[in-house]
């Protein structure tokens, strides 16, 4: 017999006094225990406001770069009823990056065992470019604070990709050199805005575009259709029933509906410069607080709100019967005419004015294929014209002291060099033409090349669209043009006219590499 284990030692005897088991594995003294159904009480959990723990989940890349990132830690169920009912949604997870950017200096985190550079040493260096990449975003570094971690990170990585550990320490201070050398930019989309290699692709690409030569045979197939061009509203006829025109050259003692604050007034020669209230810049869309609101460009002030500016009330004419009866619409030649000195392309661009006319062209530039200035002149005002605001701001003009021709000296001069087979190029050509009083069918225009998300008639703005697409600003508030000293302030004619030129041969360049 095998000695008992006492296993049932606490189980009473099924057959209690009648056994006869000697000895009996069961217990023949402890009495049955009672039974209680009251459920136990469990301890109460008290919710906490405790963040859930995190792991950190670590995985290195074939550079030896270790990437981190804290994964939270899903928290136990709750307890209560609801709990084991309400789906828990899992958090969406972040790709790690192989430093933390802020706006402060970016931290390496990589693996000591594969970087064949010591760790030490690359942090050095990146500390070195983010210095350097940060005293040239100066003018830049308030709108985009993370920008120079960004672009320091992204340069380091790029010089330990193309270097050893003999290399590493050369390359990073022969980029910082050339990083000192560079142009502090005034917009994020400067040619100088980011690493080496993004610099010089945009550099390459460039000159890829500028060295193209406009032919005619390039724009023909682009040019405006007549349907196009009054889509663009393009005065492309003189209808009879206007008459010969030029017969009300102004709206002297008229009430018009003032541009600037939409308030009604009498146009008079000297109006009172600070009687319009109003904002220069137009009303946009942004998020604040979670919650969308229009603001003015100008003064950041909330729409509607009281004007941040004052200034003279000013109109706009824009209807083609009416601004024929200022001044004539004609082409600029007669259709069979054609001159030894008509440029096959041109690109154009005009600045203008207020006036007791309405809106009156007060300079013209021309440039050729090339983008060489071959006319720029300022306008003098023509006979019972008078001057109600140079808008300087947008027109870049304070003085017409200067200006020997009228616009019937103005359109006698262009005669020569545009004639009718000559392709123009501009951006909304339309109010160009439309302020010269020019009648023109070989055109192409920005406007259609670069269409605004939204469609017509709604326009991309010629800075924006240079900004975007070129990289470079335009617009800024001094000239670039250098000619005479004309546009020192606001737009430049000659710096618009070159750059449309620029944006065509962009597109042209562009569509050539997706054929």
């Amino acid at each position: 017999m095998f000695r008992p284990l006492g296993l049932f030692s606490n189980v009473p005897c099924p057959t209690k006094d009648d056994c006869q088991r000697h000895p009996c594995p069961f217990s023949h003294s402890i009495q049955p225990a009672v039974i209680t159904t009251a459920p136990l009480k469990r301890p109460q959990i008290q919710p906490s406001s405790e963040q859930p723990p995190k792991k950190i989940q670590k995985t290195s890349d074939s550079m030896g770069n270790l990437f981190s990132a804290s994964v939270p830690v899903k928290p136990s169920p709750s307890p209560t009823p609801s709990s084991s009912k309400t789906p828990v949604k899992s958090t969406p997870s972040t790709r790690p990056s192989p430093a933390s950017v802020s706006s402060g200096p970016p931290v390496i985190r990589a693996s000591a065992s594969v970087s064949k550079v010591p760790i030490k040493d690359r942090q050095t260096m990146l500390s070195a470019l983010y210095k350097s990449f940060l005293k040239l975003y100066e003018g830049i570094q308030a709108e985009h604070p993370s920008l120079a971690s960004e672009h320091a990170l992204e340069q380091e990585l790029e010089i330990y990709g193309k270097t050893n550990k003999a290399t590493y320490r050369s390359a990073v201070i022969t980029c910082i050199t050339t990083l000192k050398k560079r142009t502090p930019p005034i917009s994020i989309t400067s040619d100088t805005v980011g690493t080496d290699s993004q610099v010089n692709a945009r550099l390459a690409a460039k000159k890829e575009y500028s060295a193209l030569v406009l032919t005619p045979e390039d724009l023909k197939p682009h040019l405006l259709t007549p349907e196009q061009m009054k889509e663009l509203e393009f005065v492309i006829e003189v209808p009879e029933e206007w008459g010969p025109g030029g017969d009300k050259v102004n709206e002297l003692g008229e009430t018009v509906k003032c541009e600037r604050c939409a308030g009604e007034f009498v146009v008079k020669k000297d109006p009172y410069e600070e009687e319009c209230e109003y904002h220069f810049g137009k009303p946009y869309m942004v998020r604040t607080e979670g919650k969308k609101e229009k603001q003015y460009r100008c003064c950041s002030k909330p729409h509607p709100s009281p004007g941040c500016s004052k200034g003279a009330h000013v109109f706009y004419t824009s209807d083609p019967q009416t601004l024929h009866s200022r001044y004539p619409f004609s082409p600029l030649s007669d259709l069979t005419s054609n001159l030894p000195t008509h440029l096959k392309i041109a690109a154009m661009d005009c600045e203008m004015v207020y006036t007791t006319a309405g809106m009156s062209v007060a300079r013209a530039s021309v440039v050729n294929e090339l983008g060489e200035v071959v006319f720029d002149e300022l306008v003098k005002m023509s006979e019972g014209v008078d001057i109600l605001d140079y808008n300087t701001r947008f027109s870049g003009i304070s003085s017409l002291e200067k200006a020997k021709l009228d616009l019937t000296g103005i359109r006698k001069e262009l005669q020569s060099i545009i004639g009718p087979e000559t392709i123009l190029i501009g951006h909304a050509l339309d109010n160009d033409l439309r302020t010269l009083r020019i009648v023109h069918h070989r055109v192409i225009d920005t406007v259609m090349l670069f269409p605004h998300p939204h469609g017509l008639p709604l326009r991309r703005a010629l800075r924006d669209l240079v900004a975007n697409t070129l990289g470079h600003v335009i617009q800024a508030g001094s000239s670039s043009s250098g000619e005479g000293g004309m546009g020192s302030i606001g737009h430049s004619s000659v710096e618009d006219s070159r750059a449309t030129l620029n944006l065509v041969k962009w597109w042209i360049h562009d569509q050539r590499k997706r054929a």
